[in-house]
């Protein structure tokens, strides 16, 4: 048997509830580690809709009214792909060796994938990656996250538009990943001013609370979406997946309640949090806080049945949002947290 490539330590990610009950026993869990919406749209709308039959025996196929869908509901055309991931992990195979530079401590699985396919990854703060680029120095692919995970800093258009340009100068791509854009459409690069050499990804599983069924789609010129096409291979996307993700995008009316509950959420959530000095940032999906022992807190959560996701390399502890009736619940065990008040 010939030799076997060692296999890759994989990144650490949320939504990994049986460590937690394995580590501290049968509870009544909330499981925020995800930052998943607490409303799905499948939950609630798969009664109402009408879904076409899916033929089980017919090999998946994108169809045109899929791919009006996408058009509508984003601004421009895109590859579906199985959810965001499919893309991180193949986007490196359609470049030549190359310098990538991924904003510090964002979502683990982009340096990751560039890596291990041979390019030369250097992660660095959003501070060095500006003075950098003003300073004429540029990478071949810069990839960030908008907003970014797990901080919730958002990127402002003009502040990319300009970093788009800079790369371009130098033949080079923005990648930027928008799998937490969809309640804050507006700040999003897709639509008709998107710059040519940026590469957008968007999925269904945040905010549409979809992470089970893995769609996304990827938005870029025509030429690079052919390419990542070929890697990505035909049928990666089940029928029922493609029809669930049709009906999905042209549901307005759920659109238009999902982004005002969840940006109610965010404020009843952060609120009693906003003037705390642990208190880093927030999204109408998720907020998170800094702190010096974000293992101490997880485990302090954890006990009363709350799993949160930690990120001990950058301080920082970050939680999901839950429905409505357990937002007292939530804070009140956060507000208890050891040295959540000491600064004030």
């Amino acid at each position: 048997m010939r030799k076997l490539k060692t296999a890759i330590k994989p990144a650490a990610h949320g939504s990994d509830l049986t460590r937690a009950m394995a580590r501290y026993g049968d509870k009544d869990w909330l499981d925020l580690s995800s930052a998943v919406s607490p409303y799905s749209w499948w939950a609630e709308r798969a009664d109402d809709v009408f879904f076409p039959a899916v033929e089980s025996q017919a090999l998946p196929e994108v169809k045109e009214s899929l791919r009006e869908a996408i058009v509508a509901y984003y601004g421009e055309p895109g590859l579906p792909t199985a959810g965001s991931q499919a893309a991180i992990r193949s986007l490196p195979l359609c470049f030549d060796e190359c310098a990538v530079w991924v904003v510090r401590g964002s979502y683990g699985e982009h340096a990751l994938s560039w890596a291990m396919h041979g390019h030369h990854v250097q992660q660095k703060s959003i501070e060095d990656i500006r003075h950098s680029l003003q300073a004429g120095d540029a990478p071949d692919v810069l990839i960030v996250v908008n907003p970014d995970n797990p901080t919730g800093y958002y990127f402002s258009q003009p502040e990319l538009f300009e970093w788009a340009s800079v790369l371009e100068k130098r033949g080079g791509v923005l990648i930027c990943d928008e799998a937490f854009m969809d309640a804050t459409r507006h700040l999003s690069l897709l639509g008709e001013h998107r710059p040519e050499n940026t590469i957008v990804l968007r999925s269904l599983g945040k905010f549409f609370g979809l992470a089970g069924i893995r769609f996304g789609t990827v938005f870029a010129e025509s030429g690079m979406l052919a390419t990542l096409s070929s890697y990505l291979g035909p049928w990666s996307l089940s029928s029922l997946t493609l029809n669930i993700a049709e009906c999905a995008l042209k549901d307005r009316a759920w659109q238009s309640t999902q982004k005002i509950r969840l940006a109610e959420l965010q404020q009843r959530m952060t609120i009693p949090l906003r003037d705390d000095a642990s208190f880093a940032g927030s999204t109408p999906l998720f907020m998170t806080l800094r702190t010096e022992f974000p293992l101490l807190w997880q485990d302090c959560l954890a006990s009363r049945g709350i799993w949160s996701r930690a990120f001990p390399d950058q301080g920082l502890l970050r939680l999901g949002y839950p429905l409505p009736d357990q937002v007292g619940r939530i804070l009140d065990e956060v507000l208890a947290l050891p040295g959540l008040k000491a600064f004030h």
